[in-house]
């Protein structure tokens, strides 16, 4: 039965590529990345065998320990390692629940991240070429560390599934995990200062090795440490942190079955609001007819859709990673032009918002809506949220650097950013689909090979519209350079003027594709929702 799974797996897996050519080529993309970086990782480790006992032990910890978190928390942000065995898919199967485990398992390791894994668990085996002891204890201990990952996953999976019974707060760690991933860096920098300041007079080296024999006695890195210690002599040191490796695998797989076992029996509820009678939110604030309606649900995705609501985190974020790279000082001019950044990131936002309708694209379809209304309500939907966020972040940096002689041109080119990157969405929303989550869905969830498109997607939109909105950027930079105040003033209206025109441009042309095009993207929409 696990191998009759593993087949379905790879069948539902290679049709998914054979309908999808874009996600083939990412596909092979991310494969050959993978072997890439595996021969890179057991070339570097040969190396590091060189250098010495000690330094292989750390390296090893520390690359065992961060492999391990990694697969930790991947469901946090893919909402499992592979979504094509879904256990709610497998609950009708004469399955037992073991049996189900052992196969999510096989899975987990045949997938590409799986395989990579695996292949680099066995390069760490290089670097123990000159001591025997090491490189026999590393084929015990590498298989241990590797099955430790998948389970580990798995396990954090399900008891992610089952402590976030309703969709809300499914939706919130999905978001508070997509904070921590964008302030990664600030966070790293934070702990290292942290990690520098508790080791005293110690040099970063002796703190970080500290910091490394700590980890190797928790299951993150137990598993890689073993073989190290038992090549520096102390055998019992080892022993015991295989016993941890094994004791935590049996322990995540008990966790597991349990959390399985309670999610199959009754699996979590999709919360979901009762709206009163007469209620009808934005539908009934915007003026009615094709243009209203596409706007009043435009508004309603950005207000309370946790796929839009993600990108609407970039905006307090933004200026805080520009600080960060500005290492605290707060008159850098750079952080004055946040606001021309953030109108960056959310002006290409809607590139492809036809695939977040998903099959409610229909209705749109057969009601008759023209091309131009729809595009222009869902630019405006987009704008009403978009334009007042980057005024009130250019006006916050501005007084937060003091540069006010520089509020009209960074004003100009923020809003030109924006209202250009949204008429040349407003143009590739009507040729392109994407695979996107379903309403509900973690917003983290990818199928295999869709990033590759989506960066594509997002790339030509970004350098469209960057290309587009020079003029004005352009000025704006001269006006930091030179201060000259008339130039700002000039990039204001340069902004405002070729920002509309831009909108204006993008809402015809798009209106004209969509006309001739709907029927073809419905079928698009349709196949990447797998309906």
């Amino acid at each position: 039965m696990v191998a009759t799974l593993l087949r379905i797996r790879f069948r539902v897996l290679g049709n998914t590529l054979s309908r999808h050519p874009w996600q083939l080529v990412g596909f092979i993309f991310g494969t050959l990345w993978a072997i890439g970086a595996v021969g890179l990782i057991a070339l570097g480790l040969f190396f590091v065998g060189a250098l010495g006992l000690e330094v292989t032990r750390l390296v090893l910890i520390a690359g065992g320990g961060l492999l391990t978190l990694g697969w930790v928390l991947a469901p946090v942000f893919a909402a499992g390692i592979d979504t094509t065995l879904d256990p709610s898919r497998l609950a009708t199967f004469p399955l037992t629940t073991g049996r189900m485990m052992v196969a999510l398992t096989a899975a987990g390791l045949t997938g590409v991240p799986g395989l990579a894994t695996v292949l680099g668990g066995l390069a760490s085996l290089v670097a123990w070429w000159r001591w025997p002891i090491a490189l026999a204890a590393a084929v015990v201990c590498v298989p241990l560390g590797i099955l430790l990952c998948v389970i580990a996953s798995r396990a954090f999976a399900a008891i992610a599934g089952g402590m976030t019974g309703g969709r809300r707060i499914r939706e919130v760690i999905g978001m508070v995990a997509f904070i921590v991933l964008i302030l990664a860096g600030p966070i790293i920098a934070g702990i290292g200062g942290l990690i520098r300041a508790a080791s005293g007079p110690s040099d970063d080296l002796s703190a970080l090795g500290g910091v490394l024999e700590t980890v190797s006695w928790t299951p993150l890195a137990a598993a890689w440490s073993a073989p190290g210690d038992l090549a520096s002599g102390a055998p019992l040191v080892a022993g015991a942190k295989l016993l941890i490796a094994i004791g935590s695998i049996a322990l995540l797989w008990f966790i597991w079955y349990r959390s399985l076992s309670a999610s199959l029996i009754a699996p979590p509820a999709r919360g979901g609001r009762q709206v009163a009678a007469g209620k009808l939110g934005w539908f009934g604030r915007l003026p009615t007819g094709g243009t209203g309606a596409s706007w009043a649900r435009s508004l309603t995705y950005w207000v309370h859709d946790p796929r839009y609501l993600r990108q609407l985190i970039t905006v307090p974020l933004v200026p805080v990673l520009v600080v960060f790279w500005a290492r605290g000082d707060m008159s850098n001019t750079f952080i004055a032009f946040s606001a021309t950044f953030v109108a960056f990131v959310l002006g290409i936002v809607p590139y492809a918002d036809v695939s977040y309708d998903g099959t409610a694209f229909g209705t749109i379809v057969a009601t008759g809506v023209r091309g131009r209304a729809d595009r222009l309500g869902r630019m405006l939907g987009a704008a009403t949220v978009g334009l007042p966020l980057v005024v009130v972040t250019a006006v916050v940096t501005i007084a937060i650097t003091g540069d006010w002689h520089l509020a009209p041109a960074i004003i100009g080119s923020a809003i030109g950013m924006l209202l250009t990157a949204y008429g040349v969405c407003a143009v590739s929303s009507a040729y392109l689909i994407v695979p996107v989550p379903a309403p509900g869905d973690n917003p983290f969830k990818r199928v295999p090979g869709a990033t590759f498109s989506i960066f594509l997607g997002f790339l030509g939109v970004w350098v469209l519209a960057a290309l587009l909105a020079a003029p004005e950027i352009v000025l704006a930079v001269l006006v930091a350079v030179t201060g000259d105040a008339l130039v700002g003033w000039l990039a204001l209206i340069v902004g405002v003027v070729l920002g509309v025109v831009f909108f204006i441009l993008g809402i015809q042309i798009g209106g004209r594709i969509l006309d001739r095009t709907a029927p073809d993207l419905l079928l698009r929409v349709r196949a990447a929702s797998g309906s």
